[in-house]
C-alpha cells in the first residue's frame, strides 16, 4: 500500500520549487549593466590620457585632410585664374597685331592711292600731249590736203587721196591714236583655225576700262587675285592662275580699210600688280597673224603691251 505525502509535506515542497524558479521582478531594470573592467593593467589616469592623445591625434588627421582639400582647392582656383589671364593676353595680343595689321593695310592703301593720284596725274598729261600732237598732225593734213587741190587739181584726185591715207596711216604709227580705228565687238568666231600665237606681257590700269580695238577689257584686283572681264566675260584669277576666254572674231578698219580680220582667243595668267597697274601674262591666238605696227595703234592710253 502506498502512502501519500500529508499536506505540510507538500507546502514545504511547491515553497522550493518557487523560490527556485522564482521570475525577476518587473520593477528591477531590464538593461543593467556591469561596469567595464580594466584588464590592462593600467591605472584610470593612464587610460584616461591614452584616450585624450588618440581623440587628438584623430583631430589633427581631420585637420591636416581639411587643409589638403582647401589648398588642392586653391590651386584649382588659381589655375583657373591663371588660364583665364592667359587668355586674356592672348586675346590682347591678337587685337594689337590686328590693330597693327590694320594699320599697315591703312597705310599700303593710302600709298598705293597717292601711287595711283600720281600715276592719274602722269596719264592725263600724256592723254593732252597726246591730243596736242593729234590736232597738230589733222591741222598739217588739212593744209597738205588744201596745197595739194590748188596744186594737182581735180585730175589727181583719187592719188591724192591715196596720198592722205598713206600720211595718216603714217601719222597713226607714229603717234599711236587708237582713236583713228574701228572694229567690231562681241562678234562670236567664224571657226577658223588658230593657227598663229603671239605672247605678250600687258600692264592693265586697275578698275578702269580699256579698249583694245574693239575689245572692251577692265581688271579689278581684291587682295591676291583679279577679276578680269574680257568681251563681257568675266573671270576671278588668284596669283599665278590662268584663264581662256571663248573665241571671238575681230574685224579692224582705219579710214574705212580693213587692216586686220580674223578669229581670235585669249588666255591670261594674272602674274599681281605692278605700280598701279595689274600685271598680264597673254597668250593670243590667231585665224591671221597680227602685224607688229597694228599691236602698236591697238593699245589704249595708260596700258603697256611687251611681245614676249
Amino acid at each position: 500500500m502506498v502512502k501519500l505525502p500529508d499536506k505540510k509535506s507538500l507546502e514545504g515542497f511547491s515553497k522550493k520549487i518557487t523560490e527556485a524558479v522564482k521570475l525577476p521582478d518587473d520593477s528591477e531594470p531590464k538593461d543593467t549593466q556591469k561596469p567595464v573592467e580594466n584588464n590592462s593593467g593600467l591605472s584610470e589616469e593612464d587610460l584616461k590620457k591614452i584616450r585624450e592623445e588618440e581623440r587628438k591625434k584623430i583631430e589633427q588627421e581631420q585637420k591636416d585632410k581639411d587643409a589638403a582639400e582647401k589648398a588642392k582647392k586653391y590651386e584649382e582656383i588659381e589655375a583657373q585664374k591663371r588660364a583665364e589671364e592667359e587668355k586674356l593676353l592672348e586675346e590682347k595680343k591678337k587685337e594689337i597685331e590686328k590693330e597693327r595689321l590694320e594699320k599697315e593695310r591703312t597705310e599700303q592703301e593710302a600709298l598705293k592711292q597717292k601711287e595711283r593720284d600720281e600715276w592719274a596725274k602722269e596719264e592725263e598729261k600724256k592723254r593732252f600731249e597726246e591730243e596736242r600732237k593729234k590736232s597738230e598732225i589733222e591741222k598739217e593734213l588739212l593744209k597738205k590736203q588744201k596745197e595739194e587741190e590748188k596744186a594737182a587739181g581735180k585730175k589727181s584726185h583719187t592719188l591724192r587721196n591715196i596720198g592722205i591715207v598713206v600720211v595718216i596711216i603714217l601719222a597713226v604709227l607714229v603717234a599711236g591714236y587708237v582713236t583713228l580705228i574701228t572694229g567690231n565687238d562681241n562678234i562670236n568666231a567664224y571657226g577658223y583655225p588658230l593657227s598663229y600665237s603671239a605672247t605678250y606681257n600687258i600692264l592693265i590700269p586697275d578698275n578702269k576700262d580699256v579698249n583694245f580695238a574693239a575689245i572692251p577689257v577692265k581688271a579689278l584686283t581684291s587682295g591676291d587675285s583679279v577679276v578680269l572681264m574680257i568681251n563681257n566675260d568675266r573671270r576671278t584669277l588668284a596669283l599665278g592662275e590662268s584663264a581662256t576666254y571663248p573665241a571671238k572674231h575681230l574685224t579692224i578698219k582705219t579710214l574705212g580699210i580693213t587692216v586686220f580680220d580674223a578669229d581670235y582667243q585669249i588666255t591670261a595668267t594674272f602674274r599681281g600688280v605692278v605700280t598701279n597697274r595689274d600685271d598680264f601674262y597673254v597668250v593670243v591666238k590667231t585665224s591671221e597673224p597680227i602685224p607688229s605696227w597694228l599691236v602698236g595703234i591697238m593699245t589704249p592710253s595708260g596700258v603697256g603691251i611687251t611681245p614676249v
